[in-house]
């Protein structure tokens, strides 16, 4: 199945839509028995292609942000344990988890 035959939104597969399109006006009946199949996988491979070519800057942007965050999280969390270092050694020692529960 492949999306709706705009060639305008789809660059790289333009030639195959209309080329889809133009095949199915002049065989309306033969299109059911395989007469445009070929330029239908043509289009399905060429989407394909394309839906790679562009999902992989994305892509990259996601993974750098991600990276980035994992990183601010990483130090956020480090100066977190630095302060509370002393507050953590005190609560254990009196017995406390730190959870807000009593130990059963």
């Amino acid at each position: 199945m492949h999306p709706a035959l705009i060639p305008e939104k789809h660059p790289m597969c333009g030639k195959y839509m209309e080329a889809l399109v133009q095949c199915r006006k002049e065989h309306p009946y033969r299109k059911f028995f395989g007469v445009c199949s070929e330029i239908t996988w043509d289009l399905s491979v060429c989407l394909k292609e394309e839906k790679k070519v562009t999902r992989e800057p994305r892509q990259k942007r996601y993974h750098e942000k991600w990276a980035a965050k994992r990183e601010a999280d990483k130090e956020r969390m480090s100066q977190l344990r630095a302060e509370q270092g002393g507050e953590q050694v005190t609560s254990e020692a009196a017995g406390d988890s730190g959870l807000g529960r009593a130990n059963e």
